[in-house]
């Protein structure tokens, strides 16, 4: 999902590029990439979120975090994927529900294209979905590593510290 999110950021490169090309030699767009690069970054987004979720691609603001001791970071590392989950799962419910609307009325843009909406709707959903599910996968992997005592392994999937890294775990640090 993640090379697919690069190979549309690609495709609104280059339709962008085309149009302000013909823009430049003709007087016209011809493309119309205005409107077809906001589904294609809209999709590329939503797909590519899994990926950084999965990754431990996000930003994390570490400064005051590392000042908590082992225990109330790994307590807030389960709420911040219990919550990230609660976004993700609720935003692809609603997005799905707006792709099937639209694809039931067979809304279409006001726009030269008349794109059928339900289109970029549901690939926007579909990301959003996976999104979700990574996050729920995560989730539940997280708390079980932490109700089995494998504080270890809960930290590395939480992306506090790269494998082979030394992790405190309360009793000392360990490898």
């Amino acid at each position: 999902m993640a090379r697919l999110a690069g190979v549309l950021i690609l495709v609104i490169a280059l339709l962008v590029t085309g149009d302000v090309l013909a823009r430049n030699l003709t007087g016209r767009t011809v493309l119309h990439s205005f409107e077809i690069s906001a589904y294609l970054f809209a999709a590329a987004l939503s797909l590519g979120l899994a990926h950084t979720l999965a990754t431990g691609g996000n930003i994390r603001i570490d400064v005051i975090y590392a000042l908590f001791p082992p225990a109330l970071r790994r307590a807030l590392d389960l709420l911040a994927l219990a919550g990230v989950t609660a976004l993700g799962l609720f935003l692809a419910w609603f997005g799905w529900g707006l792709a099937l609307n639209s694809l039931a009325r067979g809304v279409a843009s006001n726009t030269v294209l008349a794109v059928p909406m339900a289109i970029p709707q549901m690939i926007w959903a579909a990301g959003i979905t996976a999104f979700g599910l990574v996050g729920l996968a995560l989730t539940l992997r997280h708390a079980v590593l932490l109700a089995t005592g494998r504080l270890q392994a809960a930290d590395r999937l939480a992306g506090i510290v790269p494998d082979g890294a030394e992790v405190e775990t309360g009793e000392g640090v360990a490898r």
